[in-house]
């Protein structure tokens, strides 16, 4: 996904993957009753998260369907970005979506 400096739209948007025991991908969709879910954001070569937020469980949670709405200065910063979701469901067991790279072009 491709943004530029200074963006606040649209927002981060992603459906999250139910992972078995195993920690395999299921083909279906986490199901985010009770859950709490966090956005994540650092450039490739960083430890830190440069946003590390609270995102928003979109309609039914059992979908799986969650929402990151970008922050003023998010995006001020020109680069190549990774972002995940960091989920904590109900029973406290916390699964970490596949990072994503994410482009922030100067304006």
């Amino acid at each position: 996904m491709r943004y530029v400096t200074g963006d606040t739209g649209p927002a981060y948007t992603a459906r999250i993957p139910l992972k078995d025991n195993d920690g395999e991908l299921t083909g279906s969709y986490a199901d985010l009753t009770g859950a709490t879910v966090n956005f994540q954001m650092r450039k490739p070569d960083d430890k830190k998260y440069q946003v590390n937020q609270p995102a928003t469980v979109v309609g039914d949670p059992a979908a799986g369907r969650v929402s990151y709405a970008w922050a003023a200065n998010d995006l001020g910063i020109a680069g190549t970005y990774e972002v995940q979701f960091e989920v904590t469901f109900a029973d406290t067991s916390i699964q970490t979506t596949e990072t994503e790279t994410i482009t922030v072009e100067r304006q």
